[in-house]
């Protein structure tokens, strides 16, 4: 399956019936990733490689007017949006080391969150109190832990520590549990995605053994969530399924990458990055209203 894809406008596919009307808003000869709606729904935040380096950039909702955060030598990567601030988490190497940062988006002043703790810190995002964040950090061995920290460098705790890598922990909107995957269980083969309540400790998989899935996300509503899945080796696909992992629905059918999707506030769209002439492109994903439980 291929699709006529016009930037700006709706992309028609020969077999829409199986899928969501989508519109493509990045266009450009290097690769747009991480995209992700302010609390509001009217501004889109993304990294882009497009200079050589990785860098920050924002977007109207729908591609118009991309405008770079910071102009640096260093790669500024991942971007996540505080709560309810004009605010945005992001990692960079500036220090040799990757560390956490935050930008104040009023006066983009850049302030660096004191982390003690030793290695590369990444995948960072804000609890929904927007106080606490939660991250990733790379281990010597090259295997990743998941930590949680005050914004001010207070309190470290360590929350997921084994010798696999467990990647892109996403809190609830209540911020009692979060989201991650993890290649521990399978023999490091592929990812599995899972669920990890901080209170009780308690751990849950959402996802299969056999497929390879990853960068999943919860509804606003708290209703579902949204992934990224290769199924029977096929390439990766978008798929949702409830919070408990039952139900699940592929939502993207076609021959490319899909990866790293995002909910609107209302939860009515979708934001994936999608390889497109050999680089990876932003879409959106009009579900025109909110996928019933």
């Amino acid at each position: 399956m291929f699709y006529i894809t016009f930037l700006g406008s709706i992309s028609i596919s020969l077999a829409q019936e199986f899928g969501y009307q989508e519109v493509q808003l990045t266009n450009n000869p290097s690769d747009n990733r991480y995209a992700s709606y302010n609390k509001e729904g009217t501004k889109i935040l993304f990294e882009s490689n497009r200079t050589g380096k990785w860098q920050l950039y924002t977007m109207d909702i729908n591609g118009g007017h991309q405008k770079q955060l910071l102009s640096n030598s260093f790669n500024d990567r991942r971007p996540t949006w505080h709560p309810y601030k004009n605010m945005i988490l992001f990692e960079s190497d500036r220090l040799g080391m990757t560390e956490i940062y935050k930008l104040n988006l009023d006066n983009y002043k850049v302030s660096k969150i004191p982390i003690p703790l030793a290695g590369n810190k990444s995948r960072a995002q804000f609890a929904p109190n927007g106080v606490e964040i939660v991250f990733n950090l790379e281990d010597p061995k090259g295997d990743f832990d998941i930590y949680s920290i005050h914004q001010k460098g207070k309190r470290p705790k360590k929350l997921i520590d084994d010798k696999y890598k467990n990647l892109y922990p996403q809190f609830s909107r209540r911020g009692n549990y979060f989201l991650y995957y993890s290649n521990k269980n399978n023999e490091k083969e592929t990812n599995v995605i899972y669920t990890y309540n901080i209170i009780t400790e308690e751990r849950s998989r959402l996802t299969y053994f056999k497929n390879h899935s990853n960068y999943a996300k919860l509804s606003n509503n708290k209703l579902r969530v949204v992934y990224s899945a290769s199924v029977d080796g096929g390439k990766p696909e978008i798929y949702i399924m409830k919070h408990d992992g039952k139900g699940k629905r592929q939502i993207t059918f076609n021959d490319e990458v899909d990866i790293l999707p995002s909910w609107s506030p209302k939860d009515i769209n979708l934001l994936i990055s999608r390889t497109n002439n050999g680089n990876l492109q932003i879409f959106k994903i009009l579900l025109k209203e909110p996928i019933e439980p």
